[in-house]
Formats: structure tokens, sequence, C-alpha cells
């Protein structure tokens, strides 16, 4: 949520008369290269989960009912 509003922050301040625009493009950049990384971290979180699902899945078949 703190990118989302650093994006906002960026926006807010390039919409002023003035602003340079070449300050707003470096920062933009920068929080599309956080927002990427966060997305390959999610990615590989959300593999290891749905690995550990699959193997959940496997062990409750291999369960002998009592």
């Amino acid at each position: 949520m703190e990118i989302v509003r650093e994006e906002m922050k960026l926006l807010a301040e390039v919409d002023q008369p003035g602003s340079l625009i070449d300050n707003y493009v470096t920062q933009l950049s920068f929080v599309l290269s956080r927002k990427a990384a966060g997305l390959v971290s999610l990615q590989a979180r959300l593999a290891r989960f749905q690995h550990r699902l699959k193997e959940q899945e496997i062990l409750s078949r291999k369960r002998v009912p009592r």
C-alpha cells in the first residue's frame, strides 16, 4: 500500500506547474522496479505454497483410514 501512496505523491508532484519531469521519470522507474521485485517475491512464495498444497494432498491420499 505504501508503494501506491508513493506513486500518488509522485503524480501529484508532477502535476504541479514547473515540476521536473526527469525527476518524476527517475523516481517512477525506481518505484516500478520495487513493485516488480515484490511481484517476483510473491510469485516465489505462491509457488512454494502451491508445492506444499500438492505434497499435503499426496500425503492425505496415502493415509490409511482407521
